[in-house]
């Protein structure tokens, strides 16, 4: 279930890096760029956008599912800091209590501070939805001459490599250990939260890091022997060069990005506004 790279012939994966690389970019600005609630709008446009580039690249739709359950924990943090904390919010939906923080009411939950939390963590989703493509379209050997074609160190762009390469091997090894110490009756999925956080990874993360340890050594080992370093010029494997469908991919991409930027300073906030009306109302109606 990991996020690595598939061998697949489809569009997105005979696309030029630059041009993933260009998605890649595109969201990063949108999600610097949009600082205000209205602009959920325009980022779930882009979320669609990219769903459908994950259709054309061959992602399946059920590893969404994943992205939200890995990334869970980071939303949830989000809504119910926001929820609670910001200062924008005028309609309660629950209370814990009444604590005055700075003149604000930081124990009612309000629906301005969930809708700003759910701003915030399409901004998250825009970037990693954006990120995954890259990675899993795009091979290793591609994305070295991609780096070397942009002129970019070549030690630092062999440690990103290792990086990405070694990765999802990380996460198997975690896996794979957990399940070792689950045929022995040590099953940390069945350990609450206190005893899971003072006991339970230590008979797990001791083989991991002597396991990353291995493998890095051995990792020395091999690029030494094959003369990292001898070269401050290495040949590449690929040669990558655009095509017409690339310059159309690329075009597209600087579209939707306008389009987003445009919406999101036009029509936006009136639909937003008109949006949040209505389930104020709602919510009105629920609490009384």
């Amino acid at each position: 279930m990991s996020f690595k790279y598939v061998e697949k012939d489809t569009l997105m994966h005979r696309s030029h890096p630059l041009v993933k690389l260009a998605l890649l970019i595109a969201t990063l600005l949108l999600a610097l760029m949009f600082t205000y609630d209205y602009s959920v709008i325009p980022l779930v446009m882009m979320i669609c956008f990219e769903l459908i580039l994950w259709k054309i690249g061959g992602i399946e739709y059920w590893r969404v599912a994943l992205v939200i359950k890995v990334l869970l924990g980071i939303f949830l943090f989000f809504i119910i800091i926001q929820g609670f904390l910001y200062r924008g919010g005028v309609t309660p939906i629950f209370a814990i209590g009444h604590f005055k923080l700075w003149g604000k009411d930081i124990g009612v939950f309000t629906l301005e501070g969930l809708m700003y939390g759910l701003f915030i963590s399409a901004k998250i989703l825009i970037v990693v939805l954006a990120a995954i493509i890259f990675v899993m379209t795009t091979s290793i050997t591609k994305m070295s001459a991609l780096m070397y074609g942009l002129k970019l160190p070549y030690s630092f762009s062999f440690t990103l490599l290792a990086g990405l390469r070694f990765a999802p091997l990380i996460f198997k090894s975690f896996s794979d250990i957990k399940d070792a110490q689950k045929l022995r009756a040590f099953d940390i999925d069945r350990m609450n939260i206190v005893v899971r956080a003072f006991k339970a990874y230590v008979p797990i993360l001791t083989p991991l890091i002597l396991n990353l340890l291995r493998r890095g050594m051995e990792l020395q080992i091999s690029i030494e022997a094959r003369g990292y370093g001898a070269t401050k010029n290495p040949t590449q494997l690929e040669e990558l060069s655009f095509c017409p469908r690339d310059y159309l991919m690329l075009l597209l991409i600087i579209l939707a990005f306008l389009l987003a930027v445009y919406i999101n300073y036009t029509v936006a906030p009136g639909l937003y506004e008109g949006f949040l009306n209505y389930l104020r109302s709602v919510v009105m109606g629920f609490t009384g």
